[in-house]
């Protein structure tokens, strides 16, 4: 496995930080596009990225604005075309640095609303398909009415205003090791501003409004045990994705983080099959 740091200055002047993890000493028969979640960064998916260089897959990625190494407010966005606008320009340094390669592009639970959003919005052609694992679309519980209220006037009168993120780190997964690791790690932070959470709240209905546009093969899961990001929601967006696009699965009693659960393995080769399978069929 090789691997190189690398950044990058974003329209409205931040600097950007990602990773990549490239299979030694072969071309890598595609690239894997990564987008994290929320209150996390890309280094959570270096086990990921080892498992795909096995399989003989590139594997990149990027913190998002206001995580891990990357400049701007913890936990903030001006607005969601921010959010969009990053993943664009990772896109073209990726296609710039792996010319002729195939690309997917892979998000999970924040990252997994972006990625729908992304395919959707700017309806991307030049991808071979995209994997989604626990969008957050909807949350699996209602915040109390007064936060929500609160939210939606301090998002109209000062965006950057922050409140302490409700997630539970034990509900990341079924390993309490998952949970510890994460309240340990120094680059993750606990605060979300009032403009952030009422974005991804509109794009995650966004997405499940206008689902029957996504336009590339998508490999679609969620753990029914999420307590985090609804699985219900994932549903609802799913009927709405065109049935020849479509993969589907649902992980019973599994939590948020499927490449983290106890059946990670299983997960993984999952997305590795469909990976491989969709590179046959091109």
């Amino acid at each position: 496995m090789e691997t190189f740091d690398f950044d990058w200055q974003s329209t409205d002047d931040l600097k950007i930080y990602g990773k990549c993890w490239l299979p030694a000493a072969i071309t890598p028969k595609a690239m894997i596009c990564t987008v994290h979640g929320f209150a996390e960064h890309i280094g959570r998916y270096e086990h990921v990225a080892q498992y795909m260089n096995k399989q003989g897959y590139g594997f990149i990625g990027f913190d998002q604005r206001g995580h891990g190494k990357s400049e701007g407010q913890r936990g903030h966005t001006p607005n969601y075309e921010a959010l969009l606008t990053n993943v664009s320009e990772f896109i073209a340094l990726v296609k710039e640095k792996f010319n002729g390669l195939p690309l997917f592009l892979y998000g999970h639970s924040m990252g997994g609303n972006i990625v729908a959003n992304f395919v959707i919005r700017y309806q991307p052609n030049f991808l071979q398909g995209a994997v989604i694992t626990s969008p957050w679309l909807k949350l699996a519980f209602n915040p109390p009415a007064f936060k929500l209220w609160l939210g939606t006037l301090m998002a109209k009168i000062y965006p950057a205003f922050k409140d302490k993120s409700e997630l539970n780190a034990q509900e990341l997964s079924h390993d309490p090791a998952i949970g510890q690791a994460y309240l340990a790690d120094p680059l993750v932070h606990r605060s979300i501003s009032a403009k952030m959470f009422v974005e991804i709240t509109k794009a995650g209905l966004f997405a499940i409004a206008h689902a029957k546009e996504f336009n590339l093969p998508l490999l679609l899961m969620h753990g029914t045990g999420d307590n985090i990001t609804s699985h219900q929601a994932t549903q609802e967006f799913a009927k709405q994705v065109p049935a020849n696009y479509l993969t589907f699965q649902l992980w019973e009693a599994m939590k948020h983080e499927l490449h983290n659960e106890i059946v990670k393995e299983q997960v993984l080769s999952t997305m590795n099959d469909w990976i491989k399978d969709r590179l046959s069929i091109s």
